[in-house]
């Protein structure tokens, strides 16, 4: 009898065991989180061209005459240039993104500055001039500091606007990245205008099977 009892009971234990690892098991392979996935491994999975043409049309404050909506029947669609060789355009200045982690552009900075230029061109009308951001601004724990109050250096006489579009972004090896993009005024040093995008991202195993952008 004692011996049934005992069997009774190692088979509750096994059986208990086994369902929790199953459980576990299904919760890892659905939805999971992506921790400590190369910045590169995430930013390749996401549709960057889109998602800076997003934060393009929102830092646009107005658009040059020869820009039409790429879709007609879509009001809120994106603008495009058709006529690139309007010498009127609004020209900014545009940096490579920083890591506010180790204040410095990365390969991942390069990109997000060179995708960002590409937005604000093709959905601003924008001509752009590309700005070092080591030059004329630093990141630090203290935040973002102009490095320069000397006009000349940042602004041409040509330019029709004196503005800059600073890029800064965050990642923690959490499946997280968040993108600050300022709309800065080099006259007064005032941003007029700050988008921010978060993008989580969700892993099944090795594989990234997805994203969220808020």
């Amino acid at each position: 009898m004692r011996r049934r009892i005992i069997i009774c009971w190692s088979a509750f234990i096994l059986s208990w065991m086994l369902t929790g690892c199953a459980g576990s098991l299904a919760s890892n392979l659905v939805g999971g989180t992506c921790q400590n996935k190369p910045l590169p491994v995430l930013l390749d999975s996401t549709d960057l061209r889109a998602l800076f043409e997003e934060i393009a049309a929102e830092l646009c404050t107005d658009t040059c005459s020869d820009c039409s909506p790429s879709g007609m029947a879509d009001k809120k669609a994106p603008r495009t240039c058709l006529n690139r060789a309007d010498a009127g355009r609004t020209t900014v200045l545009v940096t490579d993104f920083a890591d506010i982690q180790t204040f410095l552009p990365s390969q991942s900075g390069l990109l997000m500055g060179e995708l960002m230029r590409a937005g604000l061109n093709n959905v601003c009308c924008h001509r752009i001039v590309q700005a070092e951001f080591g030059k004329y601004f630093k990141l630090s724990e203290n935040g973002l500091v102009v490095l320069t109050r000397k006009l000349s250096e940042i602004k041409k006489d040509e330019y029709s606007r004196s503005d800059v579009v600073v890029g800064t972004y965050n990642y923690m090896n959490n499946g997280k990245i968040v993108l600050f993009v300022r709309k800065m005024n080099t006259e007064t040093g005032t941003i007029s205008r700050m988008v921010t995008k978060e993008i989580d991202y969700s892993c099944t195993g090795r594989n990234v099977v997805g994203y969220s952008i808020k």
